[in-house]
């Protein structure tokens, strides 16, 4: 390799710059290169295909337009001869009958924007309503009615005077002839004549006329022109035209004819008009056809060199502008892989360099957050731990106390004290493992029931518990005591000392929801009043209660070990009592073996 070579290779190596800048200006020419090419050989010719099909539709519509008009012209001569009252007056010789027909024509012609006059010729008479022409060319052939049996006959557009006030304008007519048959007796009762403005038919096609040097008419199938804008043209015949042959024989609906008029590229774009033998013609050149994409293409090269430099200019000021502050940016990064997540990137820019140091800023941030947090909640756990370790009296020595106790209660015979000292011993027993902070349902079911046993003794029978739990239920996994401080908040709330007061009943229901297993505690006590439920969740503690410190350190353990959207709802049923509403994950199940199991207050197990 030569020495020129070694040098450029190592400028591009080198300088990450002159890479980005290398790889930009490729990524510039290549793509415009490519793209200019396939216009050049593909595009061009399909943007000339579909402008001609455009020019063709916008032509044949103005020709579906003149049908609609030539039409409306027809069915208003089959309206007329076919009208009983015109046919009868016809018959009739009378005075009466004469002005009964110069009224009927003269609704006709009244009703119909695009007629100007009506002309009725019977072997007695003649009627004209609308226009009065003053003067008439001659072209128009009534001998092409002679041969008819009441077909429709069109007559080409000839120049006529029409009396206005009291001057005459000159306008273009064309014409519908038609012999008046009686169809009762076949008879020939005249001819009718409906004449027409020719500026009717301009009006159809006139939107078209767009293009300089461009030609838009009507003519006829002889050639004849029936509608021009220019006035003096009409009458005038195509027949010496390049095109005219092709066109005339043309059975297709529409279509487009390539020629040379005097040096000059044209193109004619004709359509049939199907009412009638006319056809609408439109002459354009090709130079003015491919105006617009000879333009295009000016333009596009205009705004592909100036997109070149533009982009030059900045790829070279961004190239020198990227460097920098990525060597910043990644020695802050290293720190923060190496543990310092007090680092922040300091980049004064609104890009998206500054954009990845703020998202680098937010995210070291939210590390931070999330290390507080997490050591917060661990901070959280262990008080809550020291705070059961607070509310038990050494549970080890009070355990082995009370089973002492209770067996000597046993040997004197006294039943109720061995009751109750067995179920706070079966109570101890969950308190003892503290390192155990989920249990079973079931469990903490057994527990209720020997909390329960030892308040009967102390409320003489007042509580009356009922459990309503699903079989599926019992295996779940749940924190450890939430349901014995749910019981204890309605005992202080619902049992009343009164000997004659009604036991308090609480029932406790538990089924699954989806993924969430759902507990229902409810009593039928007084409720608790407004001003106490606000105060359930407060953070207050209450060291005289057996529990975690009440209903809410339930509702925090819950949120702390299974997440904010679960704990519990409290409020008062709608009859009477309270109801309490638990809501944790399902956790742990066995696979069910039953439907509901129902438990009344006093049985061993569930």
């Amino acid at each position: 390799m030569k020495s020129g070579d070694k040098m450029r290779t190592s400028w591009i190596r080198k300088s990450f710059r002159n890479k980005l800048l290398v790889i930009f200006i490729l990524l510039i020419f290549i793509p415009i290169g490519f793209i200019y090419i396939i216009y050049n050989n593909v595009m061009k010719s399909i943007i000339t295909t579909k402008y001609s099909e455009s020019a063709k539709q916008s032509v044949y519509e103005a020709g579906s337009n003149i049908d609609f008009i030539i039409d409306s012209i027809a069915d208003l001569s089959d309206m007329v001869v076919t009208n009983r009252d015109f046919i009868e007056s016809l018959k009739s010789s009378s005075t009466e009958s004469h002005e009964e027909l110069n009224n009927i024509l003269r609704n006709f012609c009244t009703t119909n924007e695009e007629v100007e006059s009506i002309y009725l010729t019977t072997k007695h008479n003649i009627y004209n309503v609308g226009a009065s022409k003053t003067y008439v060319k001659q072209g128009i052939d009534i001998n092409d009615i002679d041969k008819t049996h009441g077909e429709l006959v069109w007559f080409d557009t000839i120049p006529v005077k029409v009396k206005i006030l009291s001057g005459e304008i000159p306008k273009n007519y064309f014409s519908l002839g038609r012999k008046i048959i009686d169809l009762n007796s076949l008879k020939d009762m005249g001819t009718i004549f409906i004449d027409v403005d020719e500026t009717i038919l301009e009006d159809s096609y006139k939107s078209l006329i767009t293009e300089e040097n461009s030609e838009l008419f009507i003519c006829n199938e002889k050639g004849q022109i029936i509608s021009h804008p220019n006035k003096e043209i009409i009458g005038k015949n195509i027949e010496e035209k390049n095109y005219a042959k092709e066109v005339l024989s043309a059975k297709i609906d529409m279509g487009s004819i390539e020629f040379t008029d005097d040096n000059v590229e044209k193109v004619c774009i004709y359509s049939n008009i199907t009412s009638t033998d006319w056809k609408i013609v439109k002459i354009v050149t090709k130079e003015y056809l491919y105006k617009e994409i000879t333009n295009m293409q000016r333009y596009m090269l205009i705004g592909v060199i100036i997109y070149i430099v533009i982009t030059i200019i900045i790829c070279l000021f961004f190239s020198s502008q990227i460097s920098k502050p990525m060597v910043s940016m990644r020695n802050m990064m290293k720190k923060a892989e190496d543990g310092d997540l007090h680092v922040r990137i300091n980049i004064d820019r609104i890009d998206e360099l500054g954009e990845l140091g703020n998202s680098f800023n937010n995210m070291i941030g939210k590390m931070n957050e999330v290390v507080d947090k997490l050591v917060e909640e661990e901070r959280i756990k262990k008080e809550l731990e020291l705070e059961t370790l607070h509310a038990q009296i050494n549970p080890h020595f009070l355990y082995n106390t009370l089973n002492t106790i209770k067996w000597m209660a046993k040997i004197q015979g006294d039943k109720s004290v061995s009751n109750a000292v067995t179920s706070l011993i079966k109570l101890l027993r969950v308190s003892i493992n503290l390192g155990k902070e989920m249990i079973t349902l079931e469990d903490e079911v057994d527990y209720v029931k020997n909390y329960i046993k030892i308040q009967n003794l102390r409320f003489n029978e007042k509580v009356n518990i009922i459990y309503n739990i699903h079989e599926d239920c019992l295996n779940c996994s749940i924190p450890k005591l939430i349901l014995q401080p749910i019981v204890e908040n309605s005992l202080i709330y619902g049992i009343r000392e009164d000997e004659e007061e009604e036991p308090l009943e609480i029932s406790i229901k538990a089924c699954i929801e989806g993924e969430n297993l759902i507990i229902l505690v409810e009593d039928n006590g007084p409720g608790i009043s407004e001003e106490d439920l606000e105060k359930i969740f407060t953070k207050e503690k209450d060291v005289n209660k057996f529990s975690k410190v009440g209903l809410n350190n339930v509702n925090e353990r819950i949120k702390l070990y299974c997440g904010e959207e679960y704990g519990i709802k409290i409020g008062n049923r709608s009859e009477i009592g309270t109801y309490v509403k638990v809501t944790i994950p399902r956790g742990i199940m066995r696979k069910p073996t039953g439907d509901f199991l129902v438990d009344k207050e006093g049985d061993e197990s569930l």
